[in-house]
């Protein structure tokens, strides 16, 4: 696979390939997104990069991160690859990161091409953070809104809930996948997958359960007594920290939306979701171990 970049490199990039079958200006693309036209001196098209504009304006995690990637990439020095550097056919040029995410979800692209570039992506995000993570989340937005779509079938969870959550795992799998194992971008999506179920297997506690939820349904609830006072107990004890003993109260108490809390604390919604989540399995088994005293 390589690709051979036109005069007008920031707009697309041509495709070559002795063996793909591509379609023709005739035949629709893969996706709505790119655009094929003849060339006169190749039987393959040209396709446009995938654009930055009229993307999602939902509030949820993964829009967020699709919004924040096309600021990034709106930027005075949006960021890039050396092509040349990279090789396996890329251009030998600087590449945009929206434009290598039009190259790996070409069917142009092969799978030695697209591993080696994960594989930078990821070390890139791992060494740097920042920006490059936003970056490795971003390229990887197909693949996790698929993951939130399979995920939701099996876990019970809000729509923004389990979106959070599969972002807080992906962001954790790329600090545990090992880039010496073929075909990354499988692994990765495979160890978030199991992540999320993991952590809405069935010893995820419902002691704090929403008010409005069904009477009739059989859930762990608080010992008798006043449920912020089981809270300070807890604390006391050592067995949640206060900061979640607030959140837990906040959030799950007073019915405050955990996304409200967050932006009103210039937190990241996923980070204190995984905390809150470990302080209420905290709270669960001592609630089974007979640690906290049912007298508060």
């Amino acid at each position: 696979m390589s690709f051979n970049a036109p005069s007008h490199a920031s707009s697309s990039i041509r495709a070559k390939s002795t063996n793909a079958n591509l379609p023709t200006s005739s035949e629709p693309g893969p996706t709505a997104n790119r655009s094929f036209t003849p060339t006169m001196s190749s039987a393959f098209p040209a396709f446009s990069v995938y654009p930055t504009t009229g993307i999602e304006t939902g509030s949820s995690p993964l829009d967020v991160a699709e919004r924040s990637f096309a600021l990034l990439m709106h930027g005075p020095r949006p960021l890039s690859v050396d092509g040349a550097e990279l090789g396996h056919g890329l251009p030998a040029r600087t590449i945009p990161l929206n434009e290598l995410r039009a190259i790996l979800l070409h069917p142009a692209c092969d799978r030695t091409t697209r591993d080696e570039v994960w594989r930078h992506l990821v070390t890139q995000a791992r060494t740097h953070r920042g920006a490059w993570m936003l970056a490795a989340v971003a390229l990887a937005l197909p693949m996790l809104r698929r993951l939130v779509k399979a995920l939701g079938e099996k876990v019970t969870a809000e729509r923004e809930d389990l979106e959070a959550e599969v972002l807080a795992c992906y962001m954790e799998a790329l600090d545990r996948v090992k880039l010496a194992w073929p075909h990354p971008v499988l692994r990765l999506s495979r160890l978030t997958q199991f992540a999320v179920i993991r952590n809405y297997s069935a010893e995820r506690p419902e002691l704090l359960s929403d008010p409005d939820q069904d009477v009739d349904r059989q859930t762990l609830t608080y010992p008798t007594g006043h449920a912020d006072l089981l809270l300070t107990q807890a604390v006391r004890q050592s067995i949640i920290t206060p900061e979640m003993a607030e959140v837990i109260g906040l959030t799950r108490l007073e019915n405050i939306p955990l996304s409200v809390y967050c932006r009103r604390r210039n937190l990241l919604y996923c980070a204190v979701l995984k905390r809150r989540q470990r302080a209420e399995a905290a709270l669960y088994r001592a609630l089974m171990n007979g640690d906290l005293s049912n007298s508060c």
